[in-house]
C-alpha cells in the first residue's frame, strides 16, 4: 500500500555569523509505502508534485496529496518507522534472483520480437495508431468534462468540494473495477 504523506526533514547547519549549530526543518509531500501493519517502510527520496497523464489524473493526484494533511507527519530520518516489518515475498526474491542472473550474463533476456509475437498470438495484432488515437480521444474527453464541470465555479470552497466529490466517485468505481489495487 502507498499514499502521500507530509514529511518533515531536519537539516543541521553551522550559522556563518556566530558559528553556532542551528537546526532547520522543511516540510514536503512524499509518497510513502507501508507494510501490512501500516508502518511506513520507505518514502520517495525527493518530494513529489501533482502529476497526471490526463487532467483527471492531475485532479486526483492533487486530492490524494491534500489528504496527506489529515495524517500524522512522518520524520524523514525515521523511515523505515520503528515496527516496520519487511514482507518476505517469494516472488520478489525470485525476481531478484532472475534480475541478478540476467545482469551477470547467466541468463539471456527474451527478445522483444518473441514477446510481441506471443502477445499478438494471445490478444491479436496491436494497432499502435488506433491505441494512440484512443488515448488522445480519452484525454480530450476528460479535458472537456473538466471544462464543463469545474471551470467557473466561483467560490474556492465549492470548487474543492466538487473536485473531492468527483474523486470519491472515481474511487468507488475503481474499487469495483480493480479491487486488487486496494488490498
Amino acid at each position: 500500500m502507498w499514499n502521500y504523506r507530509v514529511v518533515r526533514k531536519k537539516t543541521v547547519y553551522q550559522d556563518s555569523s556566530d558559528k553556532k549549530e542551528r537546526i532547520n526543518y522543511t516540510y514536503a509531500i512524499h509518497e510513502a509505502y507501508y507494510d501490512k501493519n501500516g508502518f511506513a517502510g520507505a518514502i520517495t527520496t525527493d518530494p513529489v508534485e501533482p502529476f497526471g497523464e490526463t487532467i483527471e489524473d492531475l485532479r486526483h493526484s492533487w486530492v490524494m496529496m491534500a489528504e496527506a494533511f489529515g495524517k500524522p507527519i512522518l520524520d524523514y530520518d525515521m523511515i523505515p518507522e520503528p515496527g516496520y516489518k519487511r514482507k518476505e515475498d517469494p516472488l520478489a526474491s525470485e525476481l531478484d534472483k532472475r534480475v541478478k542472473d540476467f545482469e551477470s550474463g547467466k541468463t539471456k533476456g527474451i527478445p522483444w520480437e518473441q514477446v510481441k509475437k506471443e502477445l499478438e498470438k494471445k490478444w491479436g495484432p496491436f494497432d499502435e495508431d488506433a491505441y494512440e488515437k484512443q488515448i488522445e480521444d480519452e484525454r480530450l474527453e476528460k479535458e472537456q468534462y473538466h471544462s464543463k464541470a469545474f471551470i467557473g465555479i466561483p467560490a474556492f470552497e465549492d470548487l474543492i468540494n466538487k473536485i473531492y466529490t468527483d474523486y470519491r466517485e472515481y474511487i468507488k468505481r475503481d474499487v469495483a473495477e480493480n479491487p486488487w489495487k486496494y488490498e
